[in-house]
């Protein structure tokens, strides 16, 4: 039973609804017998087309800019980059609600509606009383039961096929006759037209990105059809909705707002999703609906099984019957590893819905699941941290093809990034600010000092090539992707600057400026609250990271290491990076042993902060472990003690990062401590994490965690791979045993064992195509 969503109780608000997703389109399913609701995503759906944003004035206040941060004159420093570092416009586009397919189940009796909004029919209360609700995460199919005041019993099955691309809700009950409904579409303001054509409903907007929405259904016995812009049916014994979105679809050489308005004349989307619905139609008109909706349900199965069979993992011995999930949540404790099973399947599950084919761009802030026309953080791609924790976990769980688009977007934003790199800081290579969105748009997001003047969202971003090929070994995903690393180096090679702390070598160590540690202050020496700085210890550490990879790639793959146009890069590149590499400023630490933030230490206006990036060398990066770098492991121990003596932690996103640091730090009953506080703090009804609002990169950063509390991988100079079984296992009895399948280790292995006692035992490895050699594992 730890693949279930139960509730007993119709959810009240949409944060706590059923998510279902084929990678492209998306649901959130409120459930109720009564007058359900089906909000509804499509990916491409953003707030409009590409925007020039570049600042036209960097150039020429860069260096007064750096100058003043140089010499303490933190505050002019800011206002002189508000004004000429920030975009021109402060916002790229935002994702947005396609709408929501509101239907009504009623009685025949009770057909006929009261005043009040919104305008439903009255609800059954036996309806209510027997109401269940169950997303079982293995089918990705949402089923809700219930039985109305004759005894008749309905179910309602929905799932978002990937096979067919088409979103799915089959409604049957055990007598004739039974099922009565009314259904429309509606996106409130933002909305060019609804009509009813052919028996099917469409909505359509051009407000921002264009698209159409289109509802249809086929039905057995009683009668069906449209009523002004609704679909309505009477006394049917079952039926069959079937919803499709068609968007403006992405164009390479749409890149400007004359080109865009250009693109989007020609209306084809509208005629896409008509055509997708009547070959629905016509499918079921030739099988019958019985058959045509086990097939449509069977094919989505083989699919998405294809994904959701590739990995288990279960801590503990036995499957206690489940409680309905939010009473389940309430009894989060260290001893309840069900929820904690349970939450790690509904984060995989997530991972697979929301970033798979037939879908093409990878995760937001929010996944693909957003009710909003203007929602929190524009629903974007925020890359200092929660974009890139959303893949954390996306190789470990045998899913690396659902990484991907995430390499696709980075390569969407490529020409835009080297714009912005050329234009605002006369520097080569690529460059991508805090924020990416549909169109790839590289330049500062938003006007807040902490977090819009970073500069590392491509360094960042890059480093997940590698990672990848580190668990696949894939040499041609590799090469493919390979120059979206070396150019993010060859923006830094140009863009940072000497500082006055010197190398073992004499020279001076190499830091951005200005620079900010993502979305954190800090004190200045006149007592003012300052962001801008001369360096800090996450841009060395994702430096590091970045720089390292790419030589690393290169002496893989020598002059196969080559440029989008297909060219062998030079050796003098090599050599500039080599260079960078060592002439990163070291870890330092402060006064107190605690790892220092900045490039010097100076107080924190926030202690308890809820970003922990210097911290970014011990998990995602590689610089700081308990074997090779003990005295920085402790301060990285007593970094974490600190931020939690101040309240840090307090966001879902944050607490799972600080899962991972335990895990790493091997602190298995520290990282149990994070999980419960994570699931009684942070995570919503249906299991979704909250930051508040909801964010999803708390899902996948815990999923990421737990993962790595019992299995970890890293290769060694040598080229071999150690394996850790169990390194962070708590201590708890409850976690003594348990087993895991098909989870992915570096070197190219996918990796079973049970344990028993604390001990790992029946250790299988199962070589992909690439694995290296078995005797370089080393267990």
């Amino acid at each position: 039973m730890n693949d279930k969503i139960l509730f007993d109780k119709v959810p009240q608000n949409w944060e706590s609804y059923f998510p279902l997703g084929n990678g492209r389109l998306a649901v959130m399913q409120k459930t109720d017998p009564n007058n359900d609701i089906l909000q509804l995503n499509e990916e491409g759906i953003w707030s409009g087309g590409p925007i020039d944003r570049v600042n036209p004035d960097t150039q020429k206040a860069l260096p007064e800019i750096r100058r003043l941060v140089k010499e303490g004159k933190v505050m002019e420093a800011q206002e002189l980059g508000f004004q000429t570092l920030s975009g021109t416009c402060f916002n790229e586009r935002v994702y947005q609600t396609a709408g929501e397919f509101r239907i009504d189940f009623f009685a025949r009796e009770n057909y006929g509606i009261e005043c009040g909004f919104p305008l439903n029919h009255k609800k059954i209360q036996k309806c209510l009383d027997t109401y269940k609700a169950e997303l079982d995460l293995s089918e990705a199919v949402s089923t809700v039961t219930y039985q109305d005041e004759e005894g008749v019993n309905f179910t309602r099955r929905t799932w978002v096929s990937a096979i067919d691309d088409i979103i799915f809700m089959h409604v049957t009950a055990d007598k004739p006759g039974k099922i009565n409904f009314r259904a429309y579409l509606d996106r409130g303001i933002w909305v060019d037209n609804i009509r009813a054509e052919d028996g099917f409903i469409f909505l359509e907007d051009s407000h921002g990105i264009p698209f159409c929405l289109g509802a249809g259904l086929s039905s057995v016995g009683g009668k069906t059809g449209t009523s002004g812009f609704c679909l309505t049916g009477q006394d049917c014994d079952q039926v069959l909705f079937y919803i499709d979105i068609r968007a403006w679809q992405w164009n390479k050489k749409v890149s400007n707002q004359k080109d865009y308005q250009k693109a989007i004349k020609k209306n084809t989307w509208a005629k896409e999703c008509k055509a997708n619905l009547l070959q629905v139609q016509e499918y079921v008109a030739s099988k019958g609906l019985a058959v045509a909706a086990e097939d449509y349900l069977g094919w989505h199965l083989v699919e998405y099984k294809s994904y959701w069979d590739r990995m288990q993992l279960k801590i503990g011995n036995k499957d206690e019957e489940n409680l309905p999930t939010p009473d389940f949540l309430k009894a989060a404790s260290p001893e309840n590893v069900n929820l904690v099973n349970l939450y790690s399947n509904f984060s995989r599950y997530l991972l697979i819905s929301a970033s798979r084919v037939p879908g093409k761009l990878p995760t937001t802030l929010q996944g693909i699941w957003n009710t909003y026309m203007d929602p929190p953080w524009g629903c974007k791609y925020t890359i200092n941290i929660n974009t890139e924790m959303n893949y954390w976990p996306v190789n470990m769980a045998s899913l690396s093809d659902c990484e991907i688009p995430l390499f696709d977007l980075l390569e969407r934003a490529y020409k835009n990034g080297c714009d912005v790199a050329k234009r605002m800081y006369n520097c080569s290579g690529y460059v991508i600010h805090h924020n990416l969105d549909f169109w790839g748009d590289c330049a500062p997001q938003d006007n807040w000092l902490p977090g819009t003047y970073w500069v590392l969202g491509a360094a960042w971003l890059s480093t997940h090539i590698w990672e990848h090929f580190e668990y696949t070994l894939d040499k041609e995903c590799l090469k493919r992707y390979y120059y979206l690393m070396h150019e993010a180096c060859r923006f830094f090679v140009d863009f940072l600057q000497p500082c006055d702390i010197l190398a073992q070598d004499g020279k001076p160590y190499l830091v951005i400026n200005p620079s900010v540690s993502p979305e954190n202050s800090y004190v200045t020496k006149a007592g003012q609250v300052g962001a801008f700085t001369e360096g800090c210890e996450m841009d060395n550490m994702i430096l590091e990271h970045l720089f390292s990879s790419c030589l690393k790639a290169h002496s893989l793959l020598a002059k196969d290491c080559k440029n989008k146009k297909g060219k062998s890069y030079s050796d003098s590149d090599f050599e500039a990076f080599d260079y960078v590499l060592n002439h990163l400023k070291k870890p330092e630490l402060n006064k107190d042993a605690s790892l220092m933030e900045w490039n010097k230490e100076v107080p924190e206006v926030e202690p308890g902060h809820r970003h922990i990036s210097h911290l970014y060398g011990l998990y995602p990066g590689h610089t700081i472990s308990l074997e090779k770098t003990p005295q920085l492991a402790e301060a990285a121990k007593k970094t974490l003690k600190k931020r939690l003596e101040n309240g840090g932690g307090h966001t879902g996103w944050s607490q799972a990062w600080i899962i991972n640091f335990r895990a790493q730090l091997q602190e298995g009953d520290n990282a149990l401590e994070a999980i419960v506080k994570l699931l009684t703090h942070s995570t919503l009804p249906n299991l979704l994490d909250n930051h508040p609002p909801f964010q999803i990169d708390g899902n996948f950063g815990s999923l990421a965690a737990i993962i790595r509390m019992l299995v970890q991988s890293e290769f060694n100079e040598d080229g071999s791979v150690s394996v850790k079984l169990l390194p962070a296992l708590p201590s708890n009895p409850a976690w003594q045993q348990g087993s895991v399948k098909g989870l992915r280790i570096k070197g190219g292995y996918f990796i079973d064992f049970d344990w028993e006692n604390g001990k790992a035992k029946n250790v299988e490895l199962r070589a992909d195509k690439n694995a290296i050699k078995r005797e370089l594992i080393k267990l």
